[in-house]
């Protein structure tokens, strides 16, 4: 099992027994709202998720991660992790104060936050180094523009976490999948990131990767995505199926992965790959036009970036081609394996979501049989898809 970024796991959530009294204290303080997104960011900072982060990223940090793709320690890091409001209520903030940090979607206490900066947030170069791009039609430009124009840094402490996006025994904090994968016995360990319901070009990638470890995480994102996405309940569910069906069950586990998609291409692509270590795993699973949208990233930007880190990263990509069905080859093939392009089938997720439309079964040389009449019996029932 692999070791945290950093080398420890962060823990920034406060202890059952002093939560009353953390209450009672963030009651007199002046508060910070948060939507569900910042909400996420808070959890996951606190449990570890985004070890070594303590907090949200000061200026300097900020800068640093953007110019660079490091901290200033000299730690590799893709996307920074910012608290943002508006310019007047961080213009009421001092270093070295606190405040409430509140949940606007239940209407309660999240977490504390010991102020050590509060900055501008320079949207225009975070768009370029992040995203690559300055257009608004981009999902992860378009809804970080619409962020409040100031950053606040410091510490955080969890105080009361969200109700659950999904069943608690999905739910799972890097301990906790740790606990699991220690107690499977696994030593090499590969994570699987996904943002919708598995087919069999994903379930190829994944059972060649199988080949070369003790297991296999599934670890689908679940928060906010863009339209056209999958719903959490329907990647969950058909993975159950799958996962019933047709892997070993003592090799494969799932866990959901509680935060934003950014759609950020490559760089979202090592922000990944931190995030799975921190969870344990030693490989990392890098497909084609990782974490991608549109035409906004080559279909293999993805594989080239991890050349820059070396070996710093600590876990290792598995660099797997785009596979799709060839029906001369009858069976799941790459670009890398198969001669036959003119043969190739590609079934766009556009293609998918029509045929559901339609109440037509996707077909078997993209879907398992099983997962096809549970797509479309969901799209019956209007629970496929997000709709914005």
């Amino acid at each position: 099992m692999n070791t945290p970024l950093g080398g420890r796991l962060i823990c920034r959530q406060c202890a059952p027994e002093a939560r009353d009294e953390r209450r009672a204290r963030a009651a007199e303080l002046p508060r910070l709202p948060a939507d569900r997104n910042l909400v996420l960011e808070i959890e996951k900072i606190a449990n570890g998720t985004f070890s070594p982060l303590e907090g949200f990223m000061p200026r300097a940090e900020v800068d640093s991660v953007l110019d660079t793709m490091h901290m200033t320690d000299g730690t590799p890091w893709t996307v920074p992790i910012v608290f943002h409001v508006d310019s007047a209520l961080g213009s009421s903030l001092r270093p070295g104060s606190q405040a409430a940090i509140w949940n606007t979607v239940e209407d309660r206490l999240s977490a504390v936050i010991t102020v050590s900066e509060v900055f501008p947030l320079a949207k225009e170069k975070f768009a370029r180094s992040v995203f690559g791009t300055l257009e608004r039609e981009h999902p992860g430009v378009a809804l970080m523009m619409g962020w409040g124009d100031s950053c606040v840094a410091g510490e955080i402490e969890l105080i009361d976490h969200s109700t659950s996006l999904i069943p608690q025994k999905y739910d799972l904090s890097p301990t906790e999948v740790r606990a699991a994968i220690a107690e499977r016995g696994w030593k090499r360990i590969v994570g699987f990131q996904t943002r919708n319901l598995g087919h069999r070009a994903h379930e190829h990638l994944q059972k060649i990767a199988l080949e070369h470890a003790d297991g296999l995480l599934i670890h689908p994102l679940i928060g906010w995505k863009k339209k056209g996405d999958m719903q959490p309940e329907v990647i969950l569910d058909g993975y159950e199926i799958l996962m019933e069906r047709y892997f070993v069950k003592k090799n494969v586990m799932m866990a959901g992965l509680t935060t934003a998609m950014r759609y950020a291409g490559p760089k979202e692509a090592v922000f990944h790959a931190i995030i799975r270590k921190n969870f344990g795993c030693t490989h990392f699973i890098v497909g084609r036009d990782h974490a991608g949208v549109g035409g906004y990233y080559d279909k293999y930007a993805a594989h080239r970036i991890f050349d820059e880190f070396g070996d710093e990263l600590g876990i290792t990509p598995m660099r797997l081609h785009g596979p799709c069905w060839c029906s001369v080859c009858e069976a799941i093939v790459t670009e890398h394996t198969c001669p036959h392009e003119d043969a190739w089938e590609q079934i766009s997720g556009t293609e998918v979501r029509a045929m559901l439309a339609r109440g037509e079964r996707p077909p078997g040389t993209f879907m398992r049989p099983e997962i096809g009449d549970f797509l479309v019996q969901r799209a019956r029932e209007g629970r496929v898809f997000f709709e914005g």
